[in-house]
């Protein structure tokens, strides 16, 4: 029994003094990356301002825009070191039509060497898009309340989106579309209210003199389109504004 008891003890020691033992390389890590974080955040915030600075020279070549974002491509990792510091930028390859280029930054380190990095860059465009909000089906007209404007970072033409509301509204649809599409020109349409040879309603007005005909569209047309009517009384031809549908005013 005494023998027994013995072991159990030193059993009992050798457990407690292993489990220190074990806890030490935690500690040691936990110390290391504790000294590191420091040195690590300075570095980030080093790269961090030098890429601001390239990024703010590549945004003052295109004036005052604020519809650009500038995407770095190459990040050396000469532009890492903490130590350098940023002497001047220039181009070495001017941004071309689809926004590429390449900055030539000059660095100095702390043994006074001057050397110079290379960073690509793209420039891209913040666009407005147009987005349907519900399905809608070929020949439909567009609008307010089926769309909505969503802004989005462009690597494609943007001459491919309208620009404005009134590029979207009131027009035609020329195929089916799902919601959440994105609304591009070459799916729409101008919605024709006159078209060729329609006969409409010729208003003429002069001072408190109100003349009605009727009259054959030479021309088609939109609300607000000027187009050219032939009077079929008179078989002249006139010019008038769309006013509505089957509807052009004339003013004398």
């Amino acid at each position: 029994m005494t023998g027994r008891r013995s072991q159990i003890k030193y059993n009992d020691f050798c457990g407690e003094r292993e489990r220190p033992n074990r806890l030490i390389p935690v500690l040691l890590l936990f110390f290391i990356l504790t000294l590191l974080s420091p040195l690590t955040g300075i570095c980030n915030d080093r790269y961090a301002y030098l890429e601001k600075r390239i990024v703010g020279f590549i945004s003052d070549y295109y004036g005052q825009k604020n519809d650009i974002h500038i995407k770095l491509n190459s990040q050396s990792s000469v532009l890492r070191d903490e130590s350098l510091r940023l002497k001047d930028i220039n181009f070495a390859k001017l941004p071309d039509s689809n926004g590429n280029g390449i900055c030539s930054i000059e660095v100095e380190d702390k043994r006074r060497t001057v050397r110079n990095v290379l960073v690509a860059f793209k420039v891209m465009n913040r666009k407005k898009i147009y987005v349907l909000k519900e399905n809608m089906n070929k020949g439909e007209i567009i609008t307010a309340d089926k769309v909505t404007v969503k802004e989005i970072i462009l690597n494609e033409d943007k001459r491919i989106y309208p620009s404005d509301t009134e590029d979207v509204v009131g027009k035609l649809l020329k195929r089916d579309l799902n919601a959440g599409t994105a609304i591009t020109k070459d799916v729409l349409e101008d919605h024709f209210i006159i078209k060729r040879n329609d006969i409409v309603s010729i208003i003429i007005e002069q001072k408190r003199l109100l003349v009605k005909a009727k009259g054959r569209a030479i021309d088609r047309g939109k609300i607000g389109d000027v187009i050219r009517v032939k009077n079929l009384t008179s078989q002249k031809e006139v010019l008038g504004r769309i006013t509505g549908s089957g509807t052009v005013n004339v003013e004398m």
